[in-house]
């Protein structure tokens, strides 16, 4: 098990390849257009294998006991977030090509991949404020902010 110091960096990390990084932050999707690929296909191929190797990476640590079911979480919103380029890379080639059948078949996927990945942000900030609960400081000290509480 890693402490909340050591697992911090990597959570923070997945996270914010999730909601948009940090401009300072290089692309993680500059891996070069192959000869053969489309633009859509290439910037779907570039962001998924980043964030598949993120998801490795990330997999293969061992969160803190009291993060164990936001960790399972962001693994999950990691690959749907793959599963999304993938999927839209696909409707937009459908389209591209006048295959607007099998482009409103990709839609309906995106959309079953997009309703799921909110559905798993919510159960994650759920879980987050969990563990907080169960462990006050625990967002602290993973480094994330807590929000101001609601009125």
């Amino acid at each position: 098990m890693t402490g909340l110091a050591d697992y911090g960096p990597l959570f923070r990390e997945a996270y914010a390849a999730l909601h948009g990084g940090h401009p300072d932050e290089p692309s993680a999707t500059d891996s070069g257009r192959r000869p053969e690929e489309s633009l859509e296909e290439s910037l779907a191929r570039s962001h998924s294998e980043a964030l598949d190797r993120l998801r490795a990476r990330f997999e293969a640590s061992e969160p803190p006991k009291e993060l164990r079911m936001a960790h399972g979480l962001l693994c999950r919103l990691l690959e749907c977030a793959a599963q999304a380029d993938s999927v839209l890379a696909a409707q937009v080639e459908s389209y591209r090509c006048g295959n607007f059948q099998d482009s409103i078949s990709h839609s309906d996927r995106l959309h079953s991949v997009v309703s799921e990945s909110a559905r798993l942000d919510r159960d994650l900030i759920l879980a987050l404020r969990k563990a907080e609960e169960a462990s006050p400081g625990t967002l602290s000290a993973l480094g994330i902010e807590e929000s101001a509480p609601e009125p």
